[in-house]
Formats: C-alpha cells, structure tokens, sequence
C-alpha cells in the first residue's frame, strides 16, 4: 500500500515555467506510473479538481473546499478504486466550532484550516484505515498546535467508537524542531509516529531552498506494518510537479 501527500501548489501565473497549466502533464504521466493507492492532495483549486477529476478516473476524490461557502483551496484525498472502497468521509474545519464552515481560531492567519478524514476498506482482504488529510496555518505556530491536538482528539474520539489504523499527513507548516511537531511526537492518546523522519527536505520553492514541512504520521499498528518512505523529485528543465516534493510511504497491508 503506498500513500502520497501532494500539496499541489495553489494556481499562480506567476510561478512562470511552473504555473500549473505547464505542470499537468508531468503530474499525470508520475501518477500514472506509479499508481498509488491513495494521494492526499492540499492546496486543492476548483480548476485542479475538474481536470483530476478528468484525467484520473481510475480513482475516486473525497473532500472539501475550506471557505465558508466552500470555495477557494481544499483538501481532497484520491483513492484508487480497483484496491478500495471509501465507506465514510467527512470534512471538519481546525477551529473551537469544527462543524461551522469557514471557522477558525482566533490567533491564525485570515486563511480557515480543514481537515478531510476518509475510511477505506481493502477490496481483497477487508481491512479498514482512516486518513487525515491537513494543510496547518502558514502563519502562527500556536494555530498549527491547536489545529493538530483538534485532528488529534477527533481521532481519539472515532477510535473510542471504531479503532482503527491511521494515518494523519499533509501540509504541517512547521520545521522538524518546531513547537507543533515536538507536540506531534510526545502525544500520547494515541502514540503516533513520522514515518517521514529521515526525509529532509519537501518543499523546495521549485529548487530555490530547501526545508522539511510535509509528514505522514501513524498510528502504532501502521509503524509495524512501514516499509519504506521517500519523496517524487522528479524535475524537467527546470519545471518540477510542484513548489512541494510528494512524499510517500508504503506499508506492507498483510501486516494491518
């Protein structure tokens, strides 16, 4: 089972020789080659959304816009539905009110903050995981904290009705000594774990620098079942499939 997180890169012409339209087809051709099971996507536009949708039938997308008339970015999580079936899916906004659309704490950027939690089931054997897609604020270092502890607590409280393995991965906003993923490795309720941490770098501002801000944390039944993580670096001519590198990891799903 290999999963992805994407964060995408908002449509921007001025990203020049990166703006999205020249990046579509390179992002096809690797997701095709690869065929991942499941891709977390963030900072997710109407105009990605249409086209993905078009070119990826192969895979089912669940998810939400995070403004409160749910437009601007999103989160969307793609599942490939010859491997599994989406049994439940549900969009909750990273705020004291997660059932408000477009809420969010006080102390964050104007920008609300989601998060899409999909269940699947594996066609072949049955077994069930739950993904939390996020995309953290950019701007306060407490807002990513109480957004983490909200997805957190939310995954307590479905795992007191069903536990099951999962996995919380997107867009942290925040460096691997940072206050929100020291926070990520001491919590306890459950205990999770970055599958990501050998990985250095994943956003690259299309070549320009070089820091770590994209994680796939786990649940303990999926750490035993990891095998192995890394990032997409592929580039052309200087045109790469996003300011982001993907970062994947693959488990071993006979070991769920």
């Amino acid at each position: 089972m290999k999963i992805v997180s994407f964060n995408l890169r908002c449509v921007w012409k001025g990203d020049g020789i990166n703006a999205f339209i020249f990046r579509a087809g390179m992002i096809y051709d690797k997701i095709i080659r690869e065929m991942p099971d499941v891709l977390a996507f963030q900072e997710m536009s109407v105009d990605h959304l249409k086209l993905l949708r078009r070119m990826l039938p192969e895979y089912d997308f669940c998810g939400q816009f995070r403004s409160k008339n749910y437009t601007g970015e999103g989160l969307f999580t793609a599942i490939r539905k010859d491997a599994w079936d989406v049994i439940a899916n549900e969009t909750f906004w990273l705020s004291p009110t997660p059932y408000i659309a477009g809420s969010r704490y006080e102390d964050q950027s104007e920008c609300p903050r989601i998060c899409v939690v999909t269940q699947i089931r594996h066609k072949k054997t049955g077994k069930m995981i739950r993904l939390y897609n996020i995309h953290l604020d950019h701007i306060s270092d407490m807002a990513r904290i109480k957004g983490i502890r909200c997805v957190f607590e939310k995954m307590e409280e479905w795992n007191g009705k069903l536990p099951l393995p999962s996995l919380v991965l997107g867009d942290y906003n925040a460096f691997p000594d940072s206050e929100t993923i020291r926070f990520c490795d001491d919590y306890k309720t459950p205990a999770m774990f970055d599958v990501t941490k050998e990985i250095p770098v994943t956003f690259h501002d299309y070549g320009k620098c070089g820091v770590k801000i994209d994680y796939i944390y786990v649940t303990e039944d999926l750490k035993r079942a990891f095998l192995a993580s890394d990032i997409w670096a592929d580039e052309k001519e200087g045109i790469y499939l996003s300011d982001h590198y993907p970062v994947w990891a693959e488990f071993a799903t006979e070991d769920l």
